[in-house]
């Protein structure tokens, strides 16, 4: 995984549940010594250039089990039978990335793939949020800055009536 250059995609958020990342619906089940993933993946980043996902899977409905056990976390290699890159999404921003849709019918994933044991998928994905989430606020509060930047400066540069509309304030 270091020898090459690579690609990682983040595989959690879906239609349903966006940041409820308990509302997950892609589920694996365990069948021989494989599971069975099956499920769709919603406003992926790499999607379509990803070598690989990590992809969080529902491994228990029952409602009696708590979310933080009812999930499981594999690395699925991006070109494994049964996997579906979707169309690329317009961005309102970030229109460099390559966003798409990522269905999983039927994909075979050897226990080899998983990530912890079983049940322990919530509290990794919670992990990873923990570290990404304050990167993806500073992203947002410097693109903040630099709008109020240029309004302010377009304010002094424009004028209406005889004077900047920043006078107008």
């Amino acid at each position: 995984m270091v020898e090459e250059p690579l690609v990682a995609s983040y595989a959690v958020t879906e239609s349903c549940a966006g940041s409820d990342v308990g509302a997950t619906r892609t589920c694996c089940k365990k069948k021989g010594d494989k599971y069975v993933i099956n499920g769709s993946k919603m406003w992926i980043t790499n999607g379509s250039v990803a070598n690989w996902f990590f992809v969080l899977t529902r491994n228990n409905n029952d409602p009696k089990i708590p979310i933080s056990r009812a999930f499981t976390a594999f690395i699925v290699d991006a070109d494994t039978p049964g996997i579906s890159i979707g169309k690329k999404e317009i961005n309102m921003g970030q229109r460099a990335s390559d966003t798409r849709a990522i269905t999983f019918e039927d994909v075979q994933i050897p226990k080899s793939q998983m990530i912890g044991s079983p049940g322990e998928g919530f509290k990794i994905a919670m992990k990873t949020f923990d570290t990404t989430r304050p990167l993806v606020a500073a992203i947002a509060t410097g693109l903040a800055a630099r709008c109020l930047d240029e309004a302010c400066k377009y304010a002094l540069e424009r004028k209406t009536f005889g004077t900047q509309i920043a006078n107008n304030q």
